[in-house]
């Protein structure tokens, strides 16, 4: 049986007392659970003393749960992030990728099943990220290439002058152009449209972080269904969502942003673990990963083998 003190610790924010109540309930049997309806005081709390996994809502008078959640990083990093939110906001969505780096979007009313499982695997994210004494500075050493999928040639160029002169830049524009490389080149950093042609290239983008964690995903297009996007959340980690029309500015840093934890997730195998992604639900893309994956063993078969599950 568990002990109080061995707990992970859970902070559950929420402006209902009612939903509290509720998750408390649901949580407290495995957890030591903290809830509060005030986000400043959940922020207070993390700067005092160690917390394993945050839920939060969006919608809350005080603050939205993205910036929250972005307050929450940049304090503890190691801190395992969840978002609930019973409204289909597409900005909410995209905040809570780019400024809160969240681990899952939860849409209310939730599936108990389905939160308990994220709550459990977040907090065992949490306690190997917070034995590990993470490097919060890694260098940016790798020289594994970045991968554009857009049939957009001005975004490889954008993404050729904005990269390193050190940084090889492949363009493709097709999904079986992208596989080839895949198979034949280390891949770091993809930069990708959700659709090339008559193709959607989420399928390719979910399959590939599920079996390799370490390839950092910057998704861009000017596609606005959030169904899509909170499933990339959940089952690819993106890790930046960015407009079309390109933005240079926003490009660069993400960029940076995206080598960087590349490098760090390289170094660092506990990082990787905090990119654990759900099972792939739709049909259709369960059936087109299928078929990605065994293209892919394939393609390994006849060129040297580039990409590595766990490495990069």
């Amino acid at each position: 049986m568990t002990t109080a003190a061995a707990k992970p610790t859970l902070l559950l924010v929420d402006d209902e007392e009612r939903i509290l109540r509720s998750l408390a309930m649901m949580f407290r049997p495995h957890f030591r659970v903290l809830a509060t309806t005030e986000p400043r005081l959940a922020i207070d709390c993390v700067r005092r003393e160690r917390v394993d996994v945050i839920v939060s809502d969006q919608r809350m008078p005080q603050m939205l749960g993205a910036e929250l959640l972005r307050e929450i990083r940049a304090i503890s990093p190691n801190t395992m992030r969840i978002l609930l939110t019973g409204y289909s906001e597409l900005d909410a969505v995209v905040a809570s990728v780019n400024e809160g780096e969240i681990f899952r979007f939860v849409n209310k009313p939730w599936d108990v099943q389905d939160l308990r499982t994220s709550v459990q695997q977040a907090s065992l994210i949490a306690e190997g990220l917070f034995a590990a004494h993470l490097n919060p500075h890694v260098p940016e050493t790798s020289a594994a290439a970045i991968l554009v999928i857009d049939a957009d040639p001005s975004v490889t160029l954008a993404v050729r002058e904005l990269a390193p002169p050190s940084r090889r830049i492949i363009g493709t524009t097709s999904i079986e152009a992208a596989l080839e490389e895949l198979a034949r080149q280390e891949i770091g950093v993809i930069v990708s449209e959700l659709q090339v042609g008559s193709q959607s290239v989420v399928p390719l983008l979910k399959l590939l972080k599920a079996q390799h964690p370490q390839v950092v995903t910057l998704v861009m297009t000017p596609f606005r269904d959030i169904n899509v996007l909170v499933g990339l959340i959940n089952q690819g980690q993106v890790f930046r969502f960015l407009p079309k029309p390109l933005r240079r500015n926003l490009l660069s840093t993400s960029l940076v942003a995206a080598m960087a934890r590349h490098s760090a997730m390289v170094a660092t195998p506990a990082l990787r673990a905090a990119h654990q992604v759900e099972s792939i639900k739709e049909a259709s893309e369960v059936s087109m990963a299928s078929r990605i994956s065994a293209f892919m063993a394939r393609l390994r078969g006849r060129i040297s083998p580039g990409l590595e599950p766990g490495r990069a």
